[in-house]
């Protein structure tokens, strides 16, 4: 169903599962839909949205917050479906593909398929903050991205770093063999040696009381293994969600960037040679 659609639209559906996890909805519904496009794309938001990025995303996000919520926060594992009209948007999202013969679905398009569900409640708080459909048609149709960094650096978590501080550790993790797979971290358990310090996992040395104690949930955080994003047990996405493969970690921006859909090989990044 997503063949089709760029990182960016990706990590919208990603984001807004979030968000109605949040809300306590049993759906997805297009709000959270809207509110994933304006957590994911900032550069379509400043360009499309009167008010700036951030005005409008906060003006948007305290609509969302005053709507009744149905349902009690539930977890960011729980796989929530799509609404009928969330799904209405993604089939506008891939007409508006079309109409402007762009070969990928991205955030740009997702938005004017929000604008298109004209009795949903994102619709109407874009149509609010002064955003129409045929406006926004017009400023997606002459858009173009800001420029990606300049060589030798990257964007990660909005911090630069240097490619070649980072190339032999994205090269390593590349070349494994590893399966990552998307978790939430959570605080564990370990067994600390009471003369060094030293922490295990294997919490049945706790079991000889002479040499060990149990610490509970004494493991509070890992780091991502390629820019140490500090990953731990948080209802915030971006720390509280990453990917292992059982041993290491990457923060989900990380994976996205250098991992998702890697071949063995250079790394795909365009700035990594």
């Amino acid at each position: 169903m997503f063949e089709r659609y760029t990182e960016k639209g990706r990590r919208v559906i990603f984001f807004a599962r979030y968000e109605a996890s949040q809300y306590g909805s049993p759906y997805i519904e297009t709000e959270h839909l809207l509110l994933g496009v304006l957590r994911e794309d900032k550069q379509l938001a400043q360009h499309t949205l009167s008010g700036g990025a951030r005005g409008a995303s906060e003006a948007i996000r305290e609509k969302v917050e005053s709507l009744p919520r149905v349902g009690e926060k539930c977890s960011t594992s729980v796989d929530l479906p799509l609404s009928d009209p969330s799904k209405r948007v993604l089939a506008y999202a891939a007409q508006e593909a079309e109409r402007l013969e762009h070969k990928h679905i991205g955030t740009e398009h997702l938005l004017l398929g929000l604008l298109l569900e004209k009795k949903e409640k994102a619709a109407q708080m874009l149509h609010e903050l002064g955003v129409d459909l045929a406006g926004t048609r017009e400023k997606i149709a002459t858009w173009q991205r800001e420029p990606i960094p300049a060589a030798g650096t990257i964007q990660i978590h909005g911090a630069s770093y240097g490619l070649a501080s980072i190339r032999s550790k994205v090269e390593y993790f590349q070349r494994g063999s590893w399966h990552w797979r998307q978790q939430a971290w959570l605080s564990r358990d370990v067994a600390e040696h009471i003369e060094t310090g030293q922490t295990s996992f294997d919490v049945s040395l706790a079991s000889d009381t002479a040499k060990y104690k149990l610490l509970k949930s004494g493991w509070t955080s890992d780091n991502c293994v390629i820019c140490g994003w500090r990953l731990f047990e948080s209802p915030t996405l971006a720390n509280g969600i990453g990917y292992t493969n059982g041993r290491d970690w990457l923060c989900v921006e990380c994976y996205e960037k250098f991992f998702l859909d890697a071949k063995p090989g250079p790394p795909p990044h365009p700035d990594i040679t």
